[in-house]
């Protein structure tokens, strides 16, 4: 049964990714150790609109109001020339959809303040992207969100004092999948789809938390 439901939630993440970046374009070719990285330099980037975190968060939750305090700037010449936030994503026209491939998920995080950071191609959608929040939760919200997880089937296991859940899946479209990280009063709930530099989600981690 377990098999069953993470087979479905792939299928559902493929469909989320191809609704994200609809036209299909060359995908970044892949290395043994990394999933797939564009090797161009890196676009412009375009600054996100601040969050408004809400005033129930334990003392010392990060509070980040731009994408930009998420990524080293290692991270960010790992993307190449894929651009965060381009302009395109708030086309109208656009039939855009962000987030998990799980409707609980992302029920969870229409219901909360978060930080939306898409990282794709400059000029319109193709096959190619991250798209991570970074959501505000509180304690029941943060266990509710573990807890289905765990349903989904995803691998979740203890890292960075914090949780993390991954899932993927390749198939002739590419590869794609999802990681989430829970700590504290925050949430890195991210999918992707034939893109994502080695070590993205443990980067934020490290610009969120640098004393650790």
């Amino acid at each position: 049964m377990l098999i069953g439901t993470l087979g479905a939630l792939l299928l559902v993440a493929i469909v989320t990714i191809v609704v994200l970046w609809p036209r299909p374009v060359a995908a970044p070719t892949a290395s043994e150790t990394a999933r797939p990285v564009p090797s161009d330099s890196p676009a412009p980037a375009t600054p996100s609109p601040a969050p408004s975190p809400t005033g129930s968060l334990a003392p010392g939750t990060p509070r980040p109001t731009e994408c930009e305090e998420l990524y080293s700037p290692a991270m960010v010449e790992a993307f190449g020339n894929l651009v965060l936030n381009p302009n395109w994503l708030d086309d109208p026209d656009e039939d855009l959809r962000v987030g998990p491939a799980d409707e609980q998920l992302q029920n969870l995080i229409d219901d909360n303040e978060s930080l939306e950071c898409v990282w794709t191609t400059a000029k319109g959608g193709s096959d190619v992207g991250v798209a991570t929040a970074l959501v505000w939760v509180d304690p029941d919200e943060r266990e509710a969100a573990a807890e289905r997880l765990d349903e989904l089937g995803f691998d979740c296991f203890d890292e960075r004092e914090g949780l993390r859940c991954i899932t993927e899946e390749t198939t002739e479209e590419g590869s794609f999948g999802e990681s989430h990280f829970l700590r504290d009063g925050i949430w890195l709930s991210t999918q992707y789809g034939n893109a994502g530099p080695a070590g993205y989600t443990l980067d934020m981690v490290n610009n969120l938390w640098p004393d650790d």
